[in-house]
């Protein structure tokens, strides 16, 4: 596809998202696409595992989610971008029980385009900056999933 046709085809991903409609992702995805997550997540494989293992619980922990491109690059197989995704924390999320407080969480992605539809997604999140947000820090964790989470980022250092 051309770079214009894959900006457009991440622009409509990007609208069912934010209109939380996880049916409408299956006219942008691949039944097989692979979802290379940030730590915590890890790799998640196939479109139903995408909606309702990644996407469903996201939704649950920040219903009024709303994610907003600032720069989008695209070629004909890749498109990239990155942006802010905001929204209240009223649910469940890595472990962290709802704080009901805004969050502005960044994050960057790349896509893998394939036959006019997305294949891959490699999503590198500011989590670090959404847990402090939560009031949370290595040393005040909520669960194991926060806790590896501050794990990894800290082995790293």
């Amino acid at each position: 596809m051309a770079a214009d046709d894959n900006l457009h085809l991440v622009r409509e991903m990007y609208k069912a998202l934010n209109a939380q409609d996880l049916e409408a992702q299956n006219e942008f995805w691949h039944e097989d696409m692979i979802w290379h997550g940030p730590p915590g997540f890890g790799d998640i494989h196939g479109l139903d595992a995408f909606k309702y293992q990644v996407l469903q619980p996201f939704y649950a922990a920040f219903p009024d989610y709303h994610v907003k491109d600032e720069i989008q690059v695209a070629n004909d197989n890749w498109v990239s971008a990155t942006g802010t995704l905001t929204g209240t924390h009223a649910g469940m999320w890595m472990e962290v029980p709802a704080t009901h407080r805004s969050i502005r969480m960044r994050y960057s992605d790349f896509w893998l385009v394939r036959g006019n539809k997305l294949s891959e997604n490699w999503v590198m999140v500011d989590d670090l900056g959404v847990l402090l947000q939560m009031g949370l820090t290595p040393t005040k964790t909520n669960g194991r999933r926060t806790r590896k989470f501050f794990t990894q980022l800290t082995s790293r250092l």
